[in-house]
């Protein structure tokens, strides 16, 4: 049975198996031993891809938890009888409290009326190479909130990360120990290397992954210090693009058939962006939302951005033609691109996104919605800004909604 420490503080019950699993424990040989590099590079890992202040690896010793590895945490320890993860081991899957305050578990835990001022816990259970749990990849906020089942399968793959980790320790400490010639050695010199290399493929996953949510300095200034800060840029050229006529079109096909048509663009699009360096922001619904000029010269992210917009148009209607002839409707694209001014950052709690804001967004996707199908639109601003690298065809003033009137040119090619 469960007993109460305290008012609205209940502490966690001891396993079945605590014996066993103490054993699992000290087989270890991790706690009251420093933090390490190895544990210290997936919780920072998770700490960024959950937008979280704290989170920590926890080893449940006898009476007390010992964090392994942490970030947003000063203790290395607390007594077990107050500790989330104690509750935690006692679930094969991970333990969440949305709001500690509203759990009676919890209410009144030092760990959430006091530092660290807990209000928000996940804890996935960790297993040693016994199978016993021996502790908890924990994420901990000061403020409520929810996990979806997406997010709760990445903490469990972040926590494999760690067991993984666990084998390779009780791996190599029985082999050590049964070492009794020069062969034993020399292979497992050999097994130690592959369990290197399979770590370094691991950390090349996740950077990988970190790497694809973001862009590359935003992700190394993510690494680096926690956060992004927010910077303010002169000249930047920004794209917007949508199908024409889409709506209608996607009626006429099945969901299945949908998607992969929609893939195939989008995939298109993004291999443009990272061939001419363009920088890809997002897709909403069917349209397509890319920057260029963000480091560097503004002349050349323009020119870059221009010709990721002929190559991306030229493919639409290649790719209709294709689709018409064999008697199917096809979508067209409008595309608008202006320059100016923005604001980049990043924002988001439990979906970090890297964003642009300012007048040159939104004029932007005005010049897009001022397009025709088959044609890029371009402001003046733009237009001045390659002047004499282009060919361009005024289209005069033309009346925007919520941004006045802009002089407007259809692209027509590039100069000899």
């Amino acid at each position: 049975m469960t007993s109460r420490i305290g008012a609205n503080c209940v502490m966690p019950e001891i396993p079945l198996d605590e014996a066993e699993r103490q054993q699992a424990v000290d087989d270890l040989r991790l706690v009251a031993t420093p933090q390490e590099e190895r544990f210290d590079r997936i919780v920072n890992l998770a700490q960024l891809l959950f937008s979280v202040p704290i989170a920590y690896i926890a080893l449940i010793d006898k009476d007390r938890q010992w964090f392994k590895s942490k970030v947003g945490l000063k203790p290395s320890e607390t007594a077990r009888d107050i500790s989330f993860c104690g509750h935690a081991i006692l679930q094969d899957e991970a333990m969440v409290v949305p709001d500690a305050l509203q759990d009676y578990r919890f209410a009144g835990n030092p760990m959430v009326q006091g530092e660290p001022f807990i209000r928000f816990y996940v804890g996935q259970p960790l297993r040693g190479p016994s199978g016993h749990k021996v502790g908890t990849l924990c994420l901990a906020d000061r403020e409520p909130r929810e996990l979806s089942g997406h997010d709760l399968k990445l903490l469990q793959q972040l926590a494999g990360l760690v067991e993984r980790e666990f084998t390779l320790l009780d791996q190599i400490q029985m082999q050590i120990e049964n070492l009794k010639a020069k062969e034993e050695i020399e292979r497992q010199s050999r097994e130690l290397e592959a369990a290197v290399e399979a770590l370094s493929e691991e950390k090349e996953h996740s950077e990988i992954l970190l790497r694809n949510l973001f862009p590359g300095e935003v992700a190394d200034e993510l690494k680096r210090n926690g956060r992004v800060k927010a910077v303010a840029h002169e000249m930047v050229s920004v794209l917007f693009a949508d199908f024409s006529s889409f709506t209608s079109v996607a009626s006429t096909y099945s969901a299945a058939e949908l998607v992969e048509e929609l893939n195939r663009c989008f995939c298109l699009f993004d291999g443009l962006c990272g061939r001419h360096g363009v920088e890809k922001l997002k897709t909403i619904g069917d349209g397509y939302f890319c920057v260029s000029g963000l480091h560097g010269d503004p002349l050349e992210g323009a020119l870059r951005l221009l010709r990721f917009a002929k190559e991306a148009m030229d493919f639409v209607i290649k790719r209709k033609a294709e689709v018409e002839a064999s008697g199917r409707r096809y979508w067209g694209m409008r595309i608008g691109i202006h320059c100016g001014p923005v604001v980049s950052g990043v924002v988001g709690i439990k979906r970090m996104a890297y964003d642009i804001w300012g007048d040159t967004v939104n004029a932007a996707a005005r010049m897009e919605q001022a397009s025709e199908p088959g044609r890029i639109n371009l402001s003046k601003d733009f237009r001045d800004l390659l002047a004499g690298q282009i060919r361009a065809t005024s289209r005069g003033v033309v009346p925007l909604k919520n941004c006045g009137e802009l002089e407007m040119f259809f692209f027509d090619g590039f100069s000899e």
